[in-house]
């Protein structure tokens, strides 16, 4: 998960995730964590104490690999597993990059889904190196209110995302947030005459701010109320959207696999 509101956006994914199967939040946000801090929950451990732990056996065996992360991940009072990054910057940016050889490649291989909150998209060096394991990228898209001219800047920027983004073996799917003053149809047929066949699917997103609080640790909201909040039922219908391209993308690599000469 990729963009604006990240970290929402894959908390409420994790929380409507389909089929009653459970999923990891692993925030993976090299600007600095907000995650432990959202869920009131300690900073330790985090994405840094996995790495330390891994030590040696990095890259090396992914079953030790999956096992000191399993041992090491919390759960919050809505139930949602997560791992989260250190709250400085310097620390995440450190933990990010470790990552990469310590804890992505098991998670690549691993059967469970795990939704990565990498946070803002930033060009020049080239894409995280979880959007190059990742199955499916989701861009989200915070539409600018003030003016429809401040809007179009921030969907220009949002096209030469998608045009980096592009390069990847990953589905991608749009998620835009608000309907004003664009629809999400409209940006998405934007996106798709400037980098055609790049966004797989478009979803639009509720602006919700009581269901973003509630994710991210506001009390008084129950579980029942919660599922009906605008951003819930568009979080669960973008989940169901993920789940499918996942499980087909697995299934067609399982039976190229299976293709493959002994």
């Amino acid at each position: 998960v990729v963009g604006d509101a990240t970290t929402t956006t894959a908390v409420a994914l994790a929380v409507g995730w389909p089929n009653g199967d459970e999923v990891l939040v692993l925030e993976a946000d090299p600007s600095g964590g907000s995650l432990a801090g959202w869920l009131d929950t300690p900073s330790q451990p985090s994405l840094a104490t996995i790495i330390a732990n891994v030590g040696a056996d990095a890259g090396l065996d992914d079953r030790s690999t999956l096992a000191t992360l399993e041992s090491m991940t919390r759960r919050s009072r809505a139930g949602v597993r997560f791992v989260p990054n250190a709250v400085r910057s310097r620390a995440a940016h450190r933990a990010v990059d470790e990552a990469a050889a310590a804890v992505l490649p098991a998670l690549a291989v691993a059967d469970s889904t795990v939704l990565v909150d990498l946070g803002a998209h930033r060009g020049g060096p080239g894409p995280s190196t979880a959007l190059h394991v990742a199955d499916a990228v989701v861009v989200v898209h915070r539409q600018a209110t003030a003016s429809a001219a401040a809007a179009t800047v921030r969907i220009e920027r949002l096209v030469e995302s998608i045009e980096d983004l592009a390069r990847l073996d990953a589905d991608i799917v749009l998620a835009v947030i608000g309907n004003t003053p664009f629809e999400a149809g409209e940006i998405g047929a934007f996106v798709d005459d400037s980098v055609p066949g790049a966004v797989r699917r478009v979803a639009a997103m509720a602006d919700d701010p009581l269901a973003a609080a509630t994710v991210a640790g506001r009390t008084g909201v129950s579980a029942k109320r919660l599922r009906r909040l605008p951003l819930m039922r568009d979080a669960s219908h973008l989940a169901t959207v993920l789940s499918t391209l996942v499980d087909n993308r697995r299934h067609s690599d399982r039976l190229g696999s299976d293709r493959q000469p002994s």
